[in-house]
C-alpha cells in the first residue's frame, strides 16, 4: 500500500517499513483521510458526513474550531482555523471500520494565512498522525474555474509530501445535486464532463489525466431510495479509494 511520508521536504521514497508505519493506529484507525479545498467548498460537510454527523454538529471532542459548517461571515473565511484528526465509524455505522478524518482550514485568503495555512496542516499530520492514505481536494461543481492560488497550493504540497503526492489525491465534486431536477439543472455538465475539465485544469501536474473524483452533497432526500443509495455509493467509493491508495 503506497503510504505518504508526512516530513518536510523528505521523498516518499523515504517512507518506514510497514512494520514500523503504523506504531499509532489505535489513535488514528486507517484509512485517514485529509479534506483539502478552498474556503466555502464544503470541507467540513464532506468530513461530518464521512463521520455519520449531522451537519449542524458542533465540535465539543477536542474543543478545537473545525468540523463546524458554515462561513464566518468575516471575509468569506470559513469557520475551521484549526487541523483536526478525528476517528468514529465510516458513515456512523458501528458495523462498519473505524476511520480518521483530518479537517483543515480553507484556500482562498491572504498570502500569509495561506503561508500559516499550510504550515499547520504539515505541521499537525508531521507531529501528530504521521501518515495519511488520501487527500481529498473539495471543490465546488459551480466552480469551472481553478485559481492560480490554489495551483500554486496544490503544488506546494507536492513539493512537500513529494512527486507521487497527486496518486493519493482524488477530488470531490461538492453541492452535486442527486435528484432529476439536479441533473436536469446541470445539463451537459456529466460527471464525466466535470472531471475531464479538472485534469485539464490540474495538466500541468505529473498524472493529473489518472485523478479520480466522486460527487457530493449533504442536501438530499433521505427517503428516497435513489438518492440515499447514491449518497452512499459515492462516500463508500472515497473510502475505497483511500483504502486502497
Amino acid at each position: 500500500m503506497f503510504q505518504v511520508l508526512l516530513l518536510f521536504l523528505c521523498s516518499l521514497a523515504a517512507a518506514l517499513s510497514k512494520e514500523n508505519e503504523r506504531g499509532n493506529e489505535e489513535t488514528f484507525p486507517s484509512p485517514r483521510i485529509v479534506i483539502l479545498g478552498p474556503a466555502g467548498s464544503g470541507k467540513s460537510s464532506l468530513a461530518n458526513s464521512l463521520l455519520g454527523r449531522p451537519q449542524g454538529f458542533k465540535n465539543t471532542v477536542d474543543g478545537k474550531k473545525c468540523f463546524e459548517v458554515g462561513l464566518t461571515g468575516d471575509g468569506g473565511r470559513g469557520k475551521t482555523s484549526d487541523v483536526c484528526p478525528h476517528k468514529d465509524n465510516f458513515l456512523g455505522d458501528p458495523t462498519r471500520p473505524n476511520i480518521t478524518v483530518i479537517d483543515t482550514p480553507g484556500f482562498g485568503m491572504r498570502k500569509e494565512e495561506e503561508e500559516e495555512t499550510i504550515t499547520k496542516v504539515v505541521e499537525a499530520l508531521r507531529e501528530d498522525v504521521k501518515y495519511v492514505d488520501a487527500f481529498a481536494i473539495v471543490l465546488k461543481r459551480t466552480e469551472n474555474r481553478q485559481s492560480r492560488a490554489l495551483l500554486n497550493i496544490i503544488n506546494l504540497y507536492k513539493s512537500i509530501f513529494g512527486p507521487g503526492f497527486l496518486k493519493n489525491v482524488i477530488l470531490v465534486a461538492s453541492f452535486w445535486g442527486y435528484s432529476r431536477e439536479h441533473e436536469i439543472e446541470r445539463g451537459d455538465q456529466t460527471e464525466d464532463a466535470w472531471l475531464n475539465q479538472q485534469r485539464q485544469l490540474f495538466k500541468s501536474f505529473k498524472g493529473a489525466e489518472n485523478l479520480e473524483a466522486v460527487y457530493y452533497t449533504s442536501k438530499f432526500n433521505e427517503e428516497d431510495e435513489k438518492q440515499t443509495s447514491r449518497f452512499e455509493r459515492e462516500m463508500t467509493a472515497l473510502y475505497q479509494f483511500a483504502k486502497d491508495a
